[in-house]
């Protein structure tokens, strides 16, 4: 079997080579000439997975290493019988502290404590599920909004995001990019959110750059 991976992708050679033959390659673009007798393609969030890239050729398996997966065609993928896998939570550990050392000097260099800040969360997956506890184990008051979970009956006190950009002295984003539908995160940081923000909110991007559409963030 042979296995294209992305060049930058570590320690992909020694954890796939009992698998088959593993070759690097570029992840942007994707050489089609290295796609015509591979079976299985590695890749991150700069290659553009979709039926342009793949129609005709021989893979059979797709895999990602990210959470996030809006750059793959997953309908087309399961269409043409491709597998697929992401790897859902695989560097919340690291975003949570990410965000939490942001928070720490911010408060340092703008003189505040954060124990007496309110902190909204948006989209608590693993994440911010993650940062919630982390948050709340320190004493600092959090707020939930994640409107998939609420209306499944998730546990957890959620609220709208309405209501958290009117409370919340600090709020971070964790949200996977839906372009369309119900859940729509795409540009969800509009000149309409920002504008009702409380004075001094501090916004924290630990999303896809594009659920902002605003300068101002």
């Amino acid at each position: 079997m042979k296995i294209l991976v992305d060049e930058n992708m570590p320690y992909a050679r020694e954890l796939f080579s009992r698998l088959g033959d593993v070759q690097a390659i570029p992840g942007r673009p994707v050489p089609a000439d290295a796609l015509t007798d591979a079976d299985a393609l590695m890749v991150r969030s700069v290659t553009r997975v979709n039926e342009a890239l793949l129609a005709g050729k021989a893979i059979k398996f797709v895999g990602t290493a990210t959470a996030g997966t809006d750059h793959v065609d997953q309908a087309w993928l399961q269409q043409a019988g491709i597998g697929f896998s992401a790897a859902p939570g695989c560097n919340a550990i690291a975003v949570v502290e990410y965000v939490f050392s942001s928070l720490l000097m911010l408060a340092e260099r703008d003189g505040f404590a954060l124990r007496d800040r309110t902190v909204g969360i948006v989209g608590v997956g693993n994440v911010g599920g993650r940062l919630q506890k982390r948050l709340e184990a320190l004493g600092i008051k959090t707020l939930l909004c994640d409107p998939p979970r609420a209306d499944r009956g998730d546990e957890g006190d959620f609220r709208s995001l309405e209501a958290l950009v009117q409370e919340a002295d600090v709020i971070t984003f964790h949200t996977p990019l839906y372009k369309e539908g119900q859940y729509k995160t795409l540009h969800l940081a509009d000149e309409s959110l920002i504008s009702r923000l409380k004075p001094g909110t501090i916004l924290i991007n630990a999303c896809r750059g594009r659920w902002s559409i605003t300068p101002h963030c």
